[in-house]
């Protein structure tokens, strides 16, 4: 048994301040290929938020909303922010002034639960008045777009937060601490980043919009509907060329529907643009093994498990993988190593006790 990892959560990204361009009446997918086609400083962040939100909304929930209503919502909590930010020359203070507004005298609050859309999509977040990090960042940035003040959305995998970079000043916002600073070093840390790899940079308005779509993607393939899923993490990959998310998460849908090659190729490009992506490896290994390349699905097996030691996933379809070669013991092995990091894993005491059925069913006369 092989396990496919996902990654689902995502951010938006660069605020900007660039002018609004005038919009056609814009609405779904035909919407998104126009906004995909402006200059990423004519994007309006905002309105393309709330059009991926009403694709969620009414792909999953069969629900509509009416983007004037929040909108009027947006531009309301900017109007009553606005005083407080008239004296801009200290940017922490212009930061802590909107941290408090939001989340003190508006009551916004963070709601870590990464898989509910009413978390993440604006309209939701806006009404409830709560969010994840995705959901929390979205507001920060609609209303940095009307207010003129220069934050961008920044991601690591299943994680994303603000920044504000401005004349010369560049410091990080975390939604998910009411506006608290972290330093880079923290998210490095926090969530076992090395130097070098394609995150904690500032995104451009397509960028965000990749990311947001991305998210999205996922929660429509949690619904089982893959078919969606491709075509959002197809509209993401084309916002966001450069995001490795987008094309792991197409590999995972593919590879759901059977559609092996195209899974290899989608993990393969994830890759390419992140080869520190353990999870990428993994499932590649496992589509590899699944069409029968055993040796290549070892090679990718053993790469995950050496980016990714302590990842009882990893290890498992290593041990899977060598046992599928005849490498019995090495597979047993592996299985051990995981029963030390997770003594109750379900997968490695169901797959040691199998093993051990089946030696001692040969030993029988």
């Amino acid at each position: 048994m092989s396990f496919l990892l996902m990654i689902g959560v995502a951010i938006p990204g660069r605020a900007g301040f660039a002018r609004e361009p005038h919009l056609p009446d814009i609405n779904g997918t035909d919407g998104l290929a126009f906004i995909a086609g402006l200059p990423d400083g004519e994007v309006p962040l905002g309105k393309t938020l709330l059009l991926v939100s009403s694709l969620g909304r009414k792909g999953l929930d069969g629900e509509t909303i009416d983007p004037d209503v929040v909108e009027k919502e947006i531009d309301r909590l900017a109007d009553r922010i606005r005083p407080a930010l008239a004296d801009r020359k200290d940017p922490r203070d212009v930061i802590s002034a909107l941290n408090r507004f939001l989340f003190d005298r508006e009551g916004f609050t963070y709601d870590c639960v990464a898989g509910n859309t009413d978390n993440y999509l604006l309209d939701r977040v806006i009404a409830r008045r709560r969010g994840n990090c995705l959901g929390l960042t979205a507001l920060y940035l609609a209303l940095a777009e009307r207010l003129s003040l220069p934050l961008y959305g920044v991601y690591v995998p299943s994680h994303c937060f603000v920044r504000y970079e401005g004349a010369g000043v560049r410091f990080n916002i975390e939604t998910g601490d009411k506006g608290a600073e972290w330093e880079n070093g923290r998210y490095l840390r926090e969530f076992g980043l090395a130097e070098g790899r394609p995150y904690l940079k500032s995104l451009g308005r397509k960028e965000t919009v990749g990311v947001y779509l991305k998210s999205l993607g996922a929660a429509f393939s949690r619904r089982g509907m893959e078919a969606e899923a491709i075509d959002l993490y197809g509209m993401a990959a084309a916002f966001h060329p450069g995001l490795p998310d987008a094309r792991f998460n197409l590999g995972v849908s593919y590879q759901k529907i059977g559609r092996l090659d195209e899974a290899v190729e989608e993990y393969r490009q994830a890759l390419v643009l992140d080869p520190g992506l353990a999870v990428a490896r993994g499932n590649l290994g496992v589509a590899l093994a699944r069409k029968g390349l055993f040796i290549e699905a070892l090679a990718e097996a053993r790469k995950a498990t050496d980016l990714a030691p302590r990842s009882t996933v990893s290890r498992g379809n290593l041990a899977a993988t060598l046992c599928a070669c005849g490498m019995l013991e090495e597979g047993i092995r592996e299985y051990r190593k995981i029963l030390e990091i997770d003594p109750g894993n379900a997968r490695s005491l169901s797959a040691l006790a199998e093993r051990h059925r089946a030696s001692s069913e040969a030993s029988l006369p």
